[in-house]
């Protein structure tokens, strides 16, 4: 699989809930939704069953985002994030190698984005 560049644009969703009052204890760190966009691959590997992306934040597990159906892969994920400061990469993968075997590839890394959530 060739390197792809992809751009990758952050959406950051501010809503917090809150109650009032109470007392004691510390107020755990807000939760916020950020939405990562990134522009897609265009090889059919990643745009067929057993292809998608993968989203790696930094300190995060890696998210997988599959293709499901349709002329391709979805480019985008919501995830929750506390305040802080994240780097960003997306990777294509499809289920079949270079050579059509099963083995798989896998992109090399998107360029890194930092994400800084309030």
């Amino acid at each position: 699989m060739k390197s792809i560049a992809y751009l990758l644009v952050v959406s950051l969703l501010i809503g917090c809930g809150g109650g009032g009052g109470g007392g004691g204890g510390s107020t755990p760190p807000a939760t916020y939704s950020v939405t990562l966009n990134w522009t897609s691959n265009h090889e059919s590997g990643v745009n067929s069953t057993g292809g998608g992306y993968q989203v790696l934040i930094s300190g995060q597990p890696t998210i997988n985002v599959p293709y499901t159906s349709g002329p391709t892969a979805p480019t985008s994920t919501t995830v929750p994030l506390q305040t802080g400061t994240y780097t960003v990469t997306v990777k294509a993968y499809a289920a079949l190698d270079a050579q059509g075997g099963g083995g798989g590839s896998l992109s090399a890394p998107s360029t890194p984005i930092t994400v800084n959530v309030p």
